[in-house]
């Protein structure tokens, strides 16, 4: 789909400052905002630099100068976006205080994500397939929140061997997206919903990695 060619440059302040004396890391900011937008509306393909730069008020070389390319835009928002969905799910899972708990907490944590972040959670679940070193960050993206998932079910569980473990981690942050995608073309449930049903899913498989007195 074809970026809309009606739409408007933005005029406003960036950050409190006027175009010309943005600062360079707000100015990035605001040129992933802009691209998150264009991302989740129109998909990577239909996105394109020239109308990201005409909305964040830019050209297109102060783009090139932020992130290379396209693809480096793209990128730029999936690291943004994973490293605030794991800081939400860390954050949480910091105040349990039993294994169950933490499954609540970062299972709610990660739907919040969804309900609040609607269109960076379309960006990072968006299934774009990119090809070579992109791809490969890609990948490690995706395999470092795995990694942080395994990194909660080791606390609760540290007896289990580490591949399963990682299998564990896999089912869940799979399951999770999953159940996601159903929420979002099934908005009448409540998010409170959709986490109860996470987790009821999730806390039956875990809890048999605990011992019996923990489950």
């Amino acid at each position: 789909m074809a970026s809309s060619p009606s739409a408007k440059p933005r005029t406003e302040l960036v950050g409190g400052y006027r175009h010309g004396r943005v600062p360079r890391h707000v100015r990035e900011q605001q040129l992933l905002d802009v691209a998150e937008e264009q991302f989740a509306e129109h998909g990577y393909g239909g996105a394109s630099i020239e109308v990201i730069a005409r909305l964040a008020g830019v050209t297109r070389p102060i783009i090139y100068d932020h992130f290379g390319d396209k693809e480096g835009v793209y990128i730029a928002c999936l690291r943004r976006a994973r490293g605030e969905l794991e800081r939400m799910i860390l954050d949480a899972t910091a105040k349990a205080r039993s294994p169950r708990e933490m499954v609540e907490l970062g299972t709610s944590a990660y739907f919040e994500f969804v309900e609040r972040r609607g269109q960076r959670w379309a960006v990072l679940f968006g299934g774009v397939e990119l090809a070579g070193p992109g791809a490969e960050e890609v990948a490690q993206l995706r395999f470092a929140t795995v990694a942080r998932i395994g990194e909660l079910i080791a606390v609760i569980a540290p007896s289990a061997d580490s591949a399963t473990v990682e299998a564990f981690a896999h089912a869940v942050s799979g399951s999770s997206e999953q159940i996601a995608k159903w929420w979002r073309a099934n908005p009448q449930f409540t998010r409170e919903q959709v986490v109860a049903q996470q987790v009821a899913f999730a806390w039956n498989g875990l809890s048999e990695l605990l011992p019996e007195q923990d489950r």
